[in-house]
This record gives C-alpha cells, structure tokens and sequence, in this order.
C-alpha cells in the first residue's frame, strides 16, 4: 500500500534525526490497527527499544510477528528487547530466526555476537563479527565489538588491530579510543593507554567510564594522586560509579602509609625500595585472585529463616560480610603458611598482627549446581547439618537460599557500551577457595597458576624480610615492614583451606576495607564476655532481584505458612517497585521458587 510506503519512509527520516517519540507519535494505536502492518509493528517496536520502553517494545514487536510470522525486522526488534531484559539466550534465538529469514543480514550477526560475548562465549561472538564484517566491510562497530571479545580473550595485539581498523572508519568514536585504552592498559603500556582515555575525553568530556579506567592506569604505574583523581571525577560525573569509593579509601590509605614512610628515619633508597616490593607483591596478590576467579552461575548461602525473612521484607536488603575475626575454624587462615613453609614470613606476620587487627571481610558459599546440573548443593544433609541452623544452634532448622552469580558484579546505569552494564570490580567478586593436601599439593590449581604465583610471592617476601633485618627490632621502618606484609597477606590467607574440606567447593566473596572507612558497620550483640559491636561491611547490589530459590530446612516448623508468608512479603516488594518511577530493579515472585527440602534428616 502507498500510504505504507509514505508512513515507513515518513518513519525513517524521524529516526535519521532521532527524533523516537516523534516516530511513536506518527505510528499511533488507530493508525496502525488500520493497516495491521508488520513493518510498521516493528517500526513501532524499534522506537520503543531505543527509549527502552521494553514492555511496550514486546507488545508491538509481537503484533509484527502475529501479523507476518516472516518479519525479519520484528524478529530483530524482539531480539532487542530481549537483549534489553538480559535475556541473552531468547536474544540469540530471535536474532538467529532474523538470520534464517534474511541471511545477509549484517546488524543481526552483529546483535548476535553481543549476545554471545555477554554470555562469555566469546569464540561465537567473534565469529558472528567476523560474519558481520563480511557482509559489511566499512562496519566500524563490528569491529569495536569484535576487539573487545579478543581483549576478553587476552588477544590483545588483535583487538588493537581491530579498534585501529574501527577508528579508521569512524575517527570520532570516543568509545573505541577508551576499548583501544583498554587493551594497552592490559598489556601493561600505561602511557598509550592514557593517550587514548585523553582522546575519548576531548571526544565526550562527561564520559565516566574512562575516567575509571584512566584511574586504573595511573594506578598502574604508581601515580596514586593522579589515579585517585580520575576516579573521583568518575564518581562526580556519574553516581552508578560509587563503586569506586573503594579504591578511593585504598589510596588514601596507600598516600597515608607512604606519607608515614618517608618520615620514617630509614634511608631514602630502602624507602623506594619498600615500595617497590609492596607493587610486585600486589601484582602478585592480584594475579591469585584472577586464577583463583569463579564462574559458577548460582551459588547458595546456608542460614537461619529469620535472616531470609529480612532480606524479602525491605527494599534495599544487602549481604552482610563479617570481619575474618569471626571465623569459628582455627584452622582458617592458617593452610596457608603451613604451603609456604618459612617461619621467618609466618612470624612477620604474627608480629604484624599483633599491632593491628585485620580488617579483611569474608562471605563464604556454595556452588548450587555444578557438572551442568548432574550435583547439586542446594539441599544436602551435610549442609543442614553443619550450617543450616537457627538462632538457638538447631540443626536442620535453617534455610538455603540460591542466588544469580550476577549479585557479586558491579553495575553502571551505563547501558549504551557493548559491555552492557556489567563493569569489571575485583574488591567484593566471588574466589574459588583454595584447597591443599598435606601441606605442600594445591588440589584446584591445573593451569599450576597458582602455584607460581606463590613461589614468587614467596620470594618477595623474603626480599622484604631482608629488608627489614637491616634495621633493629626498635625502629619504625623494622615494624612498617612487619605491618605491610600482615596487611598484604591477609587479603589472601583466608582463600586457602585444608583439602579435608574440597567436597563443599566453597566460594568466597574476600575483602580488605580500610579501617577508617564509613562502610565498616556493626550490629550490637549481648554475649558474655564479648564486645557489644560486631562488624560488618555490606554487598554493592541488594539480595533481592538475584534470590532465584528458598529453601526451608527438614526440621522448619510450620515451613507451609512460612512459605505462604515469604511469597507475599515478594509479592508486596514486587507491588512497591512497580510503583517507583524510576523503579531501581524489577522482580518476578512467580521466577522466585519456595520450597521445602526433600533431605530426610533424623
């Protein structure tokens, strides 16, 4: 029809001028109920997605298809929205559907890559980019995309080949000059890196995300003030990046030290040194986080009722991290220098304890399934036993409650960048325990990782301890040094477990919080002959939107009317965010399962 042709191209010069609400207005419910037309169902549906009006993108992009089962282009707006609720496998279905339907399709292989690389399947993102390129040669943002999968990969020569290519076709993307700034950051060339996060500034001056990552690089050659800077001006320029207070407390903690160090009576080349170690031992201390890095999918927490009744009945609800302190093996912490085996580190340590407490903060738990789904953790005897009890120590009578891995990454409203939303923190991700047989065998560690990187921990350490032993036991620099390596290994001790226990395959969220900082909470507590405060630090995301399943233990009394009263107290939060405008998050209580555990405890 004429009047078809006219609106779609009426349509198209909107969009040209991005002028979306405009399109929605021209494209109005008694206009398209008249020509019951799937492009222009779709039409519709695309405005939508841009302003990420998501459920009204669904209604429309289902019309498009109701009306023409064969429109690629609904097809495509579907896989949009899907991507939009994170729903990547839906996503790569409808994109694939829009593939089939029209093969030469560029934007749909492009779509589809995304979808691939934020379910980390990066091989097949980057062989829907290549496909993409294929069909479009001059396509700048499959070339962007393409090099972040191959950074992702640490092919990272590639994915400056490939963000090169991209600026040669698109000079003025400051989004590529910041992923190009990446990929130098990654491959330890600071200087380039900062040219390029200069470049993308000069290009949107208001771009936080490379003040985070410009931060990160002059973190990395041991500017602090500069890096401290940057993620300041990240914060200011966009709140989602509060994440980054953390690392503000670390360097102002760092600036502090150093500035007690160079009052320090020890002489200026042993200062320099000192710090220079403490860098090699960071790096050191970082590479074991990285290999010892989880990527279970769910994991579950065993605790008391009362404990998931708060997390459902308030908004806003966090995780509670404990200070190591609490522990109850006396074994914890301790694995760890028995692998090391030198008194001399373990007695530095020792004696760096003994002036200052830790301040590393722990949350321990499981992965719910693994062998994909064959072994489950989600509701095992041994659990009940040992962690699922209430508050009296009754065994059985606690809960389990199966989390979304997604809870321990940190997010930005930030949703234009390839990398959706999800931005890269190491201070609260989820480790893979350690565990090590007799004292010397490392029972997790394949690659052998881990166990080079302890050997050069090992000898760094022992350089600062030779350090430390040109001074007397009296002077300041003797117990700086004593203090540094507590402070530094303690943000790992805790990692590794006697292998007695690898049958739980625990996972461990370990963080080290500066003394001083206001994120340091406590709850009072009456205990005889215990302080009244108990402290804690909380999760970066609320528990809520990632609670996938509860379970109640064997021995919960009344479980059904605990289970009808936790399903309506969901219900109700899911009501109050409805009506928020902007709503923080949504939750759906029919995804959210309550059940009771099928173990037959005695």
């Amino acid at each position: 029809m004429d009047e078809v042709k006219e609106l779609i191209k009426k349509a198209e010069e909107l969009s040209k001028k991005e002028q979306y609400k405009e399109i929605i207005d021209l494209l109005h419910d008694v206009l398209l109920d008249k020509y019951n037309s799937a492009d222009l169902y779709a039409r519709r549906a695309r405005s939508h997605n841009i302003l990420k009006e998501t459920e009204k993108a669904f209604v429309y992009v289902n019309k498009a298809i109701d009306v023409d089962p064969d429109n690629y282009i609904g097809y495509f707006q579907r896989g949009l929205a899907w991507y939009n609720e994170e729903e990547y496998d839906k996503a790569i279905i409808d994109y694939s559907k829009t593939i089939e339907l029209k093969k030469n399709n560029a934007f749909a292989y492009n779509n589809r890559g995304i979808a691939w690389y934020l379910k980390g399947e990066y091989d097949k993102a980057i062989a829907d980019y290549n496909k993409a390129i294929e069909l479009k040669r001059n396509y700048a943002i499959a070339y962007n995309n393409r090099g972040i999968s191959w950074n992702n990969k640490e092919e990272y020569d590639r994915a400056i080949s490939d963000y090169n290519k991209a600026i040669e076709l698109k000079k003025n993307d400051a989004q590529v000059y910041n992923n190009r700034g990446n990929a130098w950051k990654n491959k330890g060339e600071y200087i380039k890196a900062i040219n390029d996060y200069d470049k993308a500034i000069e290009l949107k001056e208001d771009y936080a995300l490379v003040f985070r990552n410009k931060g990160d690089a002059f973190y990395g050659k041991g500017d602090l003030l500069k890096a401290l800077e940057n993620y300041q001006k990240a914060v200011e320029l966009d709140k989602t990046f509060d994440f980054l207070e953390y690392k503000i407390k670390i360097i102002k903690e760092k600036l502090r030290e150093r500035k007690i160090l160079e009052e320090s009576k020890a002489q200026q080349k042993d200062k320099d040194k000192k710090i220079r170690i403490e860098e090699e031992i960071e790096i050191i201390i970082n590479a074991i986080r990285e290999a010892a890095k989880s990527e279970v999918k769910t994991v579950v927490h065993y605790t008391k009722v009362l404990v998931a009744e708060i997390y459902i009945k308030h908004l806003s609800e966090k995780r509670h991290y404990s200070n190591a302190i609490y522990m109850n093996d006396p074994m914890e912490g301790k694995v760890f220098f028995q692998y090391l085996n030198d008194k001399t580190i373990e007695e530095a340590y020792v004696n760096g304890e003994r002036r200052t407490e830790t301040s590393v903060y722990l949350g321990s738990f499981l992965p719910a399934e693994e062998n994909d789904g064959k072994i489950s953790h989600e509701d095992e005897l041994v659990m009940w036993r040992t962690y699922g009890k209430d508050e009296n120590g009754r065994e059985a009578t606690g809960c389990s409650i199966v989390l979304n891995s997604d809870f321990f990454k940190v997010r930005t409203s930030n949703k234009s960048e390839t990398v959706a939303s999800i931005i890269s923190d190491t201070s609260q991700e989820l480790l893979n325990v350690v565990y090590i047989k007799n004292q010397k065998k490392i029972t997790n560690d394949s690659k052998g990782q881990i166990k080079n990187a302890l050997s050069d921990l090992k000898e760094q350490l022992r350089r600062l301890i030779k350090l430390r032993n040109k001074y007397k036991l009296k002077d300041d620099f003797y117990k700086d040094i004593e203090n540094t390596i507590f402070k530094q290994l303690s943000t790992i001790t805790y990692l590794f477990k006697s292998a007695d226990y690898d049958f739980e395959h625990e996972v461990r969220v370990i963080t080290y919080m500066p003394r001083d900082s206001d994120s340091i909470k406590f709850r009072t507590v009456v205990e005889p002959y215990k302080p009244c405060k108990r402290f804690y630090i909380e999760s970066y995301n609320d528990i809520l939107p990632y609670i996938k399943k509860i379970y109640l233990g064997p021995k919960v009394e009344n479980y059904q009317q605990w289970s009808l009263y936790f399903d309506y107290e969901i219900r109700q939060r899911a009501k109050e965010l409805e009506g928020m405008s902007p709503s923080p998050y949504q939750i759906k209580p029919s995804e959210i399962e309550i059940m009771k555990s099928e173990c037959k405890f005695q």
